[in-house]
Protein backbone atom coordinates (compact mmCIF):
# COMPACT_ATOMS: atom_id res chain seq x y z
CA UNK A 1 0.00 0.00 0.00
CA UNK A 2 1.25 3.65 -0.58
CA UNK A 3 2.77 5.82 1.96
CA UNK A 4 1.73 9.58 2.66
CA UNK A 5 4.08 11.89 4.35
CA UNK A 6 1.99 14.35 6.60
CA UNK A 7 4.31 17.66 7.40
CA UNK A 8 3.99 18.58 11.00
CA UNK A 9 7.22 20.95 11.53
CA UNK A 10 6.33 24.40 10.68
CA UNK A 11 6.40 27.16 13.51
CA UNK A 12 3.02 28.82 12.83
CA UNK A 13 3.94 32.51 13.11
CA UNK A 14 0.91 33.73 11.84
CA UNK A 15 -1.06 31.92 13.83
CA UNK A 16 0.31 33.07 17.05
CA UNK A 17 -0.69 33.35 20.01
CA UNK A 18 -2.02 30.32 19.43
CA UNK A 19 0.87 28.61 18.36
CA UNK A 20 3.12 29.62 21.04
CA UNK A 21 2.21 27.03 23.49
CA UNK A 22 0.98 24.02 20.80
CA UNK A 23 2.11 22.73 17.80
CA UNK A 24 0.22 24.71 14.76
CA UNK A 25 -1.12 20.88 13.15
CA UNK A 26 -2.43 20.03 17.10
CA UNK A 27 -4.61 23.16 17.45
CA UNK A 28 -7.78 21.99 18.51
CA UNK A 29 -11.17 21.50 15.95
CA UNK A 30 -14.35 20.60 17.48
CA UNK A 31 -12.94 17.49 19.23
CA UNK A 32 -9.87 16.28 17.60
CA UNK A 33 -6.82 18.10 16.17
CA UNK A 34 -6.48 19.49 12.90
CA UNK A 35 -3.77 16.85 12.26
CA UNK A 36 -6.14 14.02 12.95
CA UNK A 37 -8.62 15.20 10.72
CA UNK A 38 -5.99 14.75 7.91
CA UNK A 39 -4.62 11.71 9.30
CA UNK A 40 -7.91 10.06 9.20
CA UNK A 41 -8.66 10.83 5.45
CA UNK A 42 -5.23 9.32 4.28
CA UNK A 43 -6.30 6.16 6.01
CA UNK A 44 -9.54 5.88 5.04
CA UNK A 45 -8.47 6.43 1.50
CA UNK A 46 -6.24 4.05 1.29
CA UNK A 47 -2.67 5.04 2.96
CA UNK A 48 -1.80 2.17 6.01
CA UNK A 49 1.65 3.56 6.28
CA UNK A 50 1.10 7.15 7.21
CA UNK A 51 4.88 9.29 8.38
CA UNK A 52 4.33 12.20 10.03
CA UNK A 53 7.17 14.46 10.46
CA UNK A 54 7.45 16.63 13.42
CA UNK A 55 9.73 19.76 14.73
CA UNK A 56 8.77 22.66 16.29
CA UNK A 57 7.24 21.42 19.36
CA UNK A 58 6.97 18.44 17.74
CA UNK A 59 7.33 15.96 21.14
CA UNK A 60 3.35 16.85 21.38
CA UNK A 61 3.27 15.54 17.72
CA UNK A 62 4.94 12.61 18.66
CA UNK A 63 3.30 12.06 21.62
CA UNK A 64 0.25 12.45 20.23
CA UNK A 65 0.43 9.58 17.87
CA UNK A 66 1.91 7.15 20.29
CA UNK A 67 -0.12 3.99 19.64
CA UNK A 68 -1.69 4.92 16.68
CA UNK A 69 -1.94 1.82 14.34
CA UNK A 70 -0.18 3.07 11.01
CA UNK A 71 1.01 6.12 12.19
CA UNK A 72 4.70 7.08 12.25
CA UNK A 73 5.21 10.12 13.86
CA UNK A 74 9.31 11.47 13.83
CA UNK A 75 10.63 14.36 15.51
CA UNK A 76 13.51 14.98 12.88
CA UNK A 77 15.82 18.60 12.17
CA UNK A 78 14.60 19.17 9.23
CA UNK A 79 15.15 22.63 7.46
CA UNK A 80 11.39 22.61 5.51
CA UNK A 81 9.33 20.83 3.40
CA UNK A 82 11.66 19.23 0.76
CA UNK A 83 14.14 18.39 3.68
CA UNK A 84 11.54 16.84 5.75
CA UNK A 85 10.92 13.87 2.81
CA UNK A 86 14.51 14.01 2.32
CA UNK A 87 15.14 12.98 5.82
CA UNK A 88 12.73 9.93 6.20
CA UNK A 89 13.09 8.75 3.13
CA UNK A 90 14.45 5.37 3.96
CA UNK A 91 10.86 5.08 4.69
CA UNK A 92 9.31 5.59 1.64
CA UNK A 93 8.86 2.53 -0.83
CA UNK A 94 7.66 3.33 -4.18
CA UNK A 95 5.61 6.46 -5.38
CA UNK A 96 3.84 8.11 -2.34
CA UNK A 97 1.82 11.05 -1.58
CA UNK A 98 2.79 14.43 0.77
CA UNK A 99 0.05 16.45 2.25
CA UNK A 100 0.62 19.89 4.52
CA UNK A 101 -0.73 18.79 8.38
CA UNK A 102 -2.50 22.26 8.59
CA UNK A 103 -4.67 22.68 5.70
CA UNK A 104 -8.29 22.01 6.05
CA UNK A 105 -9.76 19.67 3.05
CA UNK A 106 -11.71 17.28 1.20
CA UNK A 107 -9.80 16.53 -1.30
CA UNK A 108 -10.04 12.91 -2.32
CA UNK A 109 -6.30 11.66 -1.38
CA UNK A 110 -7.15 9.07 -2.97
CA UNK A 111 -8.61 10.41 -6.74
CA UNK A 112 -6.07 12.37 -6.29
CA UNK A 113 -3.43 9.57 -6.30
CA UNK A 114 -4.81 7.49 -9.11
CA UNK A 115 -4.72 10.45 -11.26
CA UNK A 116 -0.96 10.80 -10.69
CA UNK A 117 -0.56 6.64 -11.13
CA UNK A 118 -2.24 7.37 -14.34
CA UNK A 119 -0.35 10.31 -16.43
CA UNK A 120 3.03 10.03 -15.87
CA UNK A 121 4.66 12.63 -14.23
CA UNK A 122 7.33 12.79 -11.69
CA UNK A 123 5.13 14.99 -9.46
CA UNK A 124 1.18 15.70 -9.57
CA UNK A 125 0.12 18.97 -7.53
CA UNK A 126 -3.36 19.60 -6.52
CA UNK A 127 -4.41 22.93 -7.58
CA UNK A 128 -7.29 24.63 -6.23
CA UNK A 129 -8.73 27.86 -7.78
CA UNK A 130 -9.20 30.86 -5.63
CA UNK A 131 -10.25 34.61 -5.97
CA UNK A 132 -7.10 36.01 -4.59
CA UNK A 133 -3.76 34.12 -5.51
CA UNK A 134 -1.35 36.35 -3.78
CA UNK A 135 -1.01 34.36 0.08
CA UNK A 136 -0.05 31.24 -2.56
CA UNK A 137 2.07 29.69 -4.60
CA UNK A 138 0.66 30.41 -8.16
CA UNK A 139 0.66 27.93 -10.89
CA UNK A 140 0.18 28.08 -14.48
CA UNK A 141 -0.88 24.65 -16.39
CA UNK A 142 -1.87 24.02 -20.24
CA UNK A 143 -4.59 22.44 -21.51
CA UNK A 144 -3.30 19.12 -21.33
CA UNK A 145 -2.89 19.79 -17.14
CA UNK A 146 1.07 20.28 -17.16
CA UNK A 147 2.59 22.72 -14.80
CA UNK A 148 4.11 25.47 -16.54
CA UNK A 149 5.21 27.93 -14.45
CA UNK A 150 5.65 27.92 -10.49
CA UNK A 151 5.91 30.85 -9.11
CA UNK A 152 5.50 30.70 -4.86
CA UNK A 153 4.10 33.51 -3.32
CA UNK A 154 4.27 36.11 -6.16
CA UNK A 155 3.59 40.00 -6.21
CA UNK A 156 0.79 41.09 -8.07
CA UNK A 157 2.93 42.71 -10.12
CA UNK A 158 4.44 39.20 -11.17
CA UNK A 159 1.75 37.96 -11.69
CA UNK A 160 0.47 40.92 -14.05
CA UNK A 161 3.82 40.52 -15.99
CA UNK A 162 3.93 36.89 -15.91
CA UNK A 163 0.13 36.83 -17.86
CA UNK A 164 1.43 39.15 -20.18
CA UNK A 165 4.11 37.06 -21.35
CA UNK A 166 1.79 34.24 -21.96
CA UNK A 167 -0.62 36.12 -24.00
CA UNK A 168 1.89 37.36 -26.16
CA UNK A 169 3.40 34.13 -27.03
CA UNK A 170 0.06 32.47 -27.61
CA UNK A 171 0.62 30.23 -24.76
CA UNK A 172 -2.19 27.50 -24.71
CA UNK A 173 -4.82 27.45 -22.56
CA UNK A 174 -3.97 28.26 -18.96
CA UNK A 175 -5.25 29.28 -15.83
CA UNK A 176 -4.23 32.20 -13.57
CA UNK A 177 -5.92 31.89 -10.29
CA UNK A 178 -4.85 28.24 -9.64
CA UNK A 179 -2.75 27.47 -6.14
CA UNK A 180 -1.12 25.02 -4.62
CA UNK A 181 -2.89 23.45 -2.29
CA UNK A 182 -0.36 21.27 -0.35
CA UNK A 183 -0.99 18.22 -1.64
CA UNK A 184 1.52 16.39 -3.78
CA UNK A 185 1.80 12.80 -4.67
CA UNK A 186 5.16 11.66 -6.59
CA UNK A 187 7.02 9.15 -8.23
CA UNK A 188 9.56 7.38 -6.09
CA UNK A 189 12.55 8.40 -8.35
CA UNK A 190 12.35 12.30 -6.32
CA UNK A 191 13.53 10.35 -3.46
CA UNK A 192 16.93 10.05 -5.09
CA UNK A 193 16.62 13.84 -6.59
CA UNK A 194 16.17 15.15 -2.67
CA UNK A 195 19.51 13.38 -2.04
CA UNK A 196 21.71 14.22 -4.64
CA UNK A 197 20.27 17.50 -4.63
CA UNK A 198 20.66 18.41 -1.00
CA UNK A 199 20.24 22.61 -1.83
CA UNK A 200 16.37 21.81 -2.60
CA UNK A 201 14.99 22.29 0.79
CA UNK A 202 11.19 23.74 -0.13
CA UNK A 203 8.93 22.32 -2.52
CA UNK A 204 7.21 25.28 -3.72
CA UNK A 205 10.98 27.98 -3.97
CA UNK A 206 13.44 24.87 -4.88
CA UNK A 207 11.91 21.83 -5.94
CA UNK A 208 8.95 22.28 -8.42
CA UNK A 209 11.18 24.83 -10.32
CA UNK A 210 13.91 23.20 -10.73
CA UNK A 211 12.22 19.37 -12.02
CA UNK A 212 10.74 22.34 -14.00
CA UNK A 213 14.11 23.57 -15.53
CA UNK A 214 15.39 20.22 -16.00
CA UNK A 215 12.53 19.01 -18.22
CA UNK A 216 10.41 16.71 -15.80
CA UNK A 217 6.95 16.45 -16.30
CA UNK A 218 4.86 17.98 -13.25
CA UNK A 219 1.14 17.44 -13.61
CA UNK A 220 -1.38 19.37 -12.20
CA UNK A 221 -4.72 18.02 -10.78
CA UNK A 222 -7.46 21.13 -10.88
CA UNK A 223 -9.65 19.94 -7.70
CA UNK A 224 -13.17 20.18 -8.75
CA UNK A 225 -14.77 23.47 -7.71
CA UNK A 226 -17.04 22.53 -5.03
CA UNK A 227 -14.05 21.43 -3.12
CA UNK A 228 -13.19 22.86 0.31
CA UNK A 229 -10.26 23.87 0.84
CA UNK A 230 -8.70 26.27 3.48
CA UNK A 231 -5.02 26.99 4.56
CA UNK A 232 -5.18 27.56 8.59
CA UNK A 233 -2.67 30.88 8.35
CA UNK A 234 -4.28 33.26 10.38
CA UNK A 235 -6.60 33.35 13.50
CA UNK A 236 -9.54 34.31 11.85
CA UNK A 237 -9.30 31.74 9.14
CA UNK A 238 -9.01 28.94 11.95
CA UNK A 239 -12.29 30.54 12.92
CA UNK A 240 -14.50 30.67 9.99
CA UNK A 241 -13.26 27.00 9.59
CA UNK A 242 -14.32 26.29 12.56
CA UNK A 243 -17.91 27.67 11.52
CA UNK A 244 -17.75 25.87 8.43
CA UNK A 245 -17.06 22.43 10.04
CA UNK A 246 -20.19 23.52 12.26
CA UNK A 247 -22.25 24.44 9.21
CA UNK A 248 -21.87 21.08 7.44
CA UNK A 249 -19.88 23.05 4.92
CA UNK A 250 -16.88 20.15 4.87
CA UNK A 251 -18.26 17.02 3.59
CA UNK A 252 -16.74 14.58 5.05
CA UNK A 253 -15.07 15.72 8.01
CA UNK A 254 -17.49 16.22 10.66
CA UNK A 255 -17.36 17.38 14.59
CA UNK A 256 -16.90 14.58 16.98
CA UNK A 257 -19.73 14.03 19.42
CA UNK A 258 -23.42 13.06 18.97
CA UNK A 259 -25.30 14.93 16.59
CA UNK A 260 -28.43 15.53 18.64
CA UNK A 261 -30.25 18.19 16.47
CA UNK A 262 -29.02 19.96 13.49
CA UNK A 263 -25.79 21.61 13.75
CA UNK A 264 -25.58 20.55 17.92
CA UNK A 265 -22.95 18.47 18.34
CA UNK A 266 -22.76 17.07 22.08
CA UNK A 267 -20.35 14.30 23.97
CA UNK A 268 -22.21 11.58 25.54
CA UNK A 269 -20.46 12.15 29.04
CA UNK A 270 -21.12 16.29 28.58
CA UNK A 271 -23.68 17.33 31.22
CA UNK A 272 -25.58 20.01 30.18
CA UNK A 273 -28.72 21.93 31.70
CA UNK A 274 -28.47 25.29 29.73
CA UNK A 275 -30.44 26.41 26.29
CA UNK A 276 -28.20 25.58 23.25
CA UNK A 277 -28.67 27.92 19.90
CA UNK A 278 -27.22 25.73 17.00
CA UNK A 279 -24.13 25.48 15.71
CA UNK A 280 -22.70 24.35 18.89
CA UNK A 281 -20.15 21.39 19.35
CA UNK A 282 -19.93 20.45 23.28
CA UNK A 283 -16.84 18.65 23.95
CA UNK A 284 -16.34 15.51 26.41
CA UNK A 285 -16.54 16.05 29.89
CA UNK A 286 -18.09 19.51 29.48
CA UNK A 287 -20.53 21.37 31.95
CA UNK A 288 -22.96 23.82 31.43
CA UNK A 289 -24.54 25.44 34.51
CA UNK A 290 -28.28 25.93 34.69
CA UNK A 291 -29.66 29.15 33.16
CA UNK A 292 -26.47 29.77 30.75
CA UNK A 293 -26.95 30.18 27.13
CA UNK A 294 -24.48 28.49 24.65
CA UNK A 295 -24.57 29.53 20.81
CA UNK A 296 -24.46 30.37 18.46
CA UNK A 297 -21.65 29.70 17.04
CA UNK A 298 -19.98 28.05 19.78
CA UNK A 299 -17.24 26.09 20.49
CA UNK A 300 -16.46 24.02 24.16
CA UNK A 301 -13.15 21.66 23.72
CA UNK A 302 -12.95 18.94 26.50
CA UNK A 303 -13.52 19.57 30.02
CA UNK A 304 -14.92 23.60 30.20
CA UNK A 305 -16.88 24.47 33.10
CA UNK A 306 -19.68 27.21 32.16
CA UNK A 307 -21.48 28.31 35.41
CA UNK A 308 -24.87 29.31 35.71
CA UNK A 309 -26.22 31.98 34.29
CA UNK A 310 -22.82 32.59 31.63
CA UNK A 311 -23.70 33.42 28.07
CA UNK A 312 -21.17 32.28 25.44
CA UNK A 313 -21.89 32.58 21.55
CA UNK A 314 -19.49 33.31 18.39
CA UNK A 315 -16.57 32.19 20.69
CA UNK A 316 -14.21 29.21 21.02
CA UNK A 317 -12.59 28.04 24.33
CA UNK A 318 -10.19 25.21 24.70
CA UNK A 319 -9.11 22.21 27.25
CA UNK A 320 -9.60 22.77 30.67
CA UNK A 321 -11.43 26.29 30.61
CA UNK A 322 -13.84 27.63 33.40
CA UNK A 323 -16.20 30.28 32.78
CA UNK A 324 -17.70 31.57 36.41
CA UNK A 325 -21.27 32.91 37.54
CA UNK A 326 -22.97 35.53 34.88
CA UNK A 327 -19.69 35.75 32.63
CA UNK A 328 -20.50 36.85 28.98
CA UNK A 329 -18.55 35.27 25.80
CA UNK A 330 -18.68 36.82 22.65
CA UNK A 331 -16.43 36.70 19.69
CA UNK A 332 -13.38 35.77 21.69
CA UNK A 333 -11.18 32.60 21.48
CA UNK A 334 -9.97 31.52 25.02
CA UNK A 335 -6.49 29.02 25.31
CA UNK A 336 -5.93 26.03 27.34
CA UNK A 337 -6.25 26.78 31.36
CA UNK A 338 -8.16 29.87 31.61
CA UNK A 339 -10.80 30.74 33.81
CA UNK A 340 -12.82 33.91 33.62
CA UNK A 341 -14.04 35.67 37.11
CA UNK A 342 -17.72 36.06 38.04
CA UNK A 343 -19.74 39.11 35.71
CA UNK A 344 -16.54 39.79 33.63
CA UNK A 345 -17.22 40.13 30.03
CA UNK A 346 -14.82 39.37 27.08
CA UNK A 347 -15.78 40.61 23.78
CA UNK A 348 -13.04 40.10 20.79
CA UNK A 349 -10.79 38.95 22.71
CA UNK A 350 -7.75 36.02 22.64
CA UNK A 351 -6.99 34.83 26.25
CA UNK A 352 -3.75 32.73 26.32
CA UNK A 353 -3.39 29.46 28.12
CA UNK A 354 -3.19 29.58 32.20
CA UNK A 355 -4.77 32.74 32.31
CA UNK A 356 -7.12 34.62 34.67
CA UNK A 357 -9.34 37.03 34.12
CA UNK A 358 -10.65 39.65 36.70
CA UNK A 359 -12.38 42.29 34.63
CA UNK A 360 -13.53 43.09 31.60
CA UNK A 361 -11.53 42.50 28.27
CA UNK A 362 -12.44 44.29 24.71
CA UNK A 363 -10.42 44.30 21.78
CA UNK A 364 -7.23 42.58 23.37
CA UNK A 365 -4.72 39.71 22.83
CA UNK A 366 -3.41 38.21 25.94
CA UNK A 367 -0.77 36.95 25.48
CA UNK A 368 -0.23 33.11 26.66
CA UNK A 369 0.14 33.04 30.66
CA UNK A 370 1.68 29.81 31.19
CA UNK A 371 3.24 27.50 28.68
CA UNK A 372 1.10 24.40 29.19
CA UNK A 373 -0.17 22.39 26.45
CA UNK A 374 -3.63 20.38 26.75
CA UNK A 375 -2.11 16.95 25.98
CA UNK A 376 0.18 17.54 29.49
CA UNK A 377 -2.49 18.71 31.25
CA UNK A 378 -5.00 15.45 30.08
CA UNK A 379 -1.92 13.39 30.45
Amino acid sequence: MPTAVVLAGGVGSRLAPLTRVIPKPLVPFAGSSLIDYIVESLKSSGFSEVVVTARYLGEQIVKHFRGVNGVRALLIDSKDTADAVRLVSGLIKGDFLVSMGDVVSNIPFNTFYKYHLDHGGIASIVLKEVDNPLPYGLVYVDSNSNITLFSEKPASLEIYLVSLAFHSVKSPVFFSNLVNAGIYAFKEELLSILVDNPGLMDFGRHVFPYLLESGYSIKGWIAPHNTYWNDIGRVEVYVQALWDLLDDKIPGWRPRGKLVAKGLYVSEDAEINATLYPPVYIGSGVVVGEGSIVGPYAVLEGDVVVETGSRVSYSIIWHNSRIRRNAYIHGSLLMNNTEINEGVKVLSSIIGSGCFIESDVLNKTVQPCTLVSPYEVEG
